[in-house]
């Protein structure tokens, strides 16, 4: 019971150390201002995809009033607020069948592309991705995206119709919101898939789409409940008055979901996020603890850690105690005439040589206390530390210089 307390306690402690790392990560890389450029994007991207969706409905439903119908409902769960207004404008076009050419097709679609391009930098910049792919990769992959959206959409308006049956047929409330609440997290789960550019666990892109949904969810009946209350909101607009409460809607919609994007980013970095502290020495006897219990090992006097030759694979940072680094002895098995090259003490660490250039172990390493617990740092949580913090880097720039000009003075 203890241990499942314990347990409980460290997943809580973990969630609102990622949701709370996500909070200043979504300040930090302005997504509030990458929600505004996305907003703005949206208005030349929104009819047509509009337009692509009627025109993929229209293979199914053969009625062109059936088909405004399912994308009126659809886009009424999106878009709540005023969407009426920019479908009767999608009506009109459609109705044109010099629209539906190829040249025509291939037109929306690229039209749509700045929109999906702009999201994708986001993500990239959410994610601390360097290296972009090329323009044509991207332009397929941001083509794929509009296909991938368009599916969906598609089957999203014949589940809608299915749940607003079981619906008018007498089901419950609760059950009809939980179904709804459930489709949205899974076409949420599915767009975070495309667009997240490193592999990361589903686990974590669920719970960043439940997240999303979650807020969504929130925003929603707010955003209503103001309008409510400000019937003259927007007014300065004049005609356009739908348009911008459309576009502040959806940059309120895309603001969650770079959160949501934040959160699945924190959630795959989540234990840098605790590592990280060892670095600033700010960690409290809990996140101590947390640190050993999850990265750390014991030793006692004289234990060995590594020896010469070794690969090294992992890098050590010192929680207590000390470590004595040697030379093996020439002669063979002679473990007391090794010659001391340091004696490392608590907060320090070592063995970041070997990890970065990849090569065996140039020294012993054993405890010189008891106490002594080691925390192992591996390659991948060193790379994301070197790469999001730089003042981590330059530390150990610096100490790297220290180290290598006190070698110098040993040799000579």
């Amino acid at each position: 019971m203890v241990k499942l307390f314990t347990y409980i306690k460290d997943k809580v402690f973990i969630f609102f150390a990622v949701f709370w790392q996500s909070v200043k990560s979504f300040l930090k890389n302005d997504n509030s201002n990458i929600a505004a450029s996305l907003a703005y994007h949206s208005l030349f991207a929104i009819i047509p995809l509009l337009l692509l969706l009627f025109f993929a409905l229209s293979f199914f439903i053969t009625s062109s009033r059936a088909v405004m119908s399912r994308i009126t409902s659809l886009i009424s769960e999106f878009i709540p607020y005023y969407s009426e207004t920019i479908l009767q404008e999608v009506y009109s076009l459609s109705k044109h069948q010099s629209i539906w050419g190829i040249i025509s097709v291939l037109t929306l679609m690229w039209a749509a592309t700045p929109l999906v391009s702009t999201l994708r930098k986001a993500f990239f910049d959410i994610f601390k991705i360097e290296e972009r792919p090329s323009f044509l990769k991207t332009t397929l992959l941001d083509i794929g995206v509009i296909l991938l959206t368009l599916t969906i959409f598609v089957l999203l308006s014949f589940t809608h119709v299915t749940f607003k049956s079981i619906h008018i047929l007498g089901e419950s409330t609760a059950f009809y919101n939980a179904a709804s609440y459930t489709v949205t997290v899974m076409i949420i789960s599915v767009f975070y898939l495309a667009f997240v550019p490193v592999k990361t666990s589903f686990l974590y892109v669920a719970t960043g789409a439940i997240i999303t949904t979650f807020f969504w969810g929130i925003i929603r009946p707010v955003f209503g409940l103001f309008l409510s209350y400000n019937p003259q909101y927007g007014i300065a607009f004049g005609s356009l008055k739908a348009l911008f409460i459309i576009i502040i809607w959806i940059y309120y919609s895309f603001s969650v979901l770079l959160f949501g994007a934040e959160i699945i980013a924190n959630l795959r970095r989540k234990d840098v996020l605790l590592i990280k502290k060892l670095f600033y020495e700010d960690y409290s006897s809990k996140t101590k603890s947390r640190l050993k219990n999850k990265f750390g090992k014991s030793y006692k006097s004289g234990d060995l850690i590594f020896k010469q030759g070794q690969k090294g694979d992992e890098m050590f940072y010192i929680l207590s105690g000390g470590v004595r680094l040697t030379l093996p002895s020439k002669l063979q098995n002679n473990n007391e005439n090794e010659q001391i090259i340091r004696i490392m003490k608590k907060n320090e660490y070592f063995g970041e040589m070997a990890l970065l250039i990849g090569t065996p172990r140039t020294t012993n390493a054993y405890a010189e206390n008891d106490d002594t617990i080691i925390i192992k740092i591996n390659p991948q949580n060193f790379e994301t530390l070197l790469r999001e913090e730089p003042k981590i880097a330059t530390m150990l720039l610096k100490e790297l210089a220290q180290r290598l000009k006190k070698t110098n003075e040993f040799l000579c």
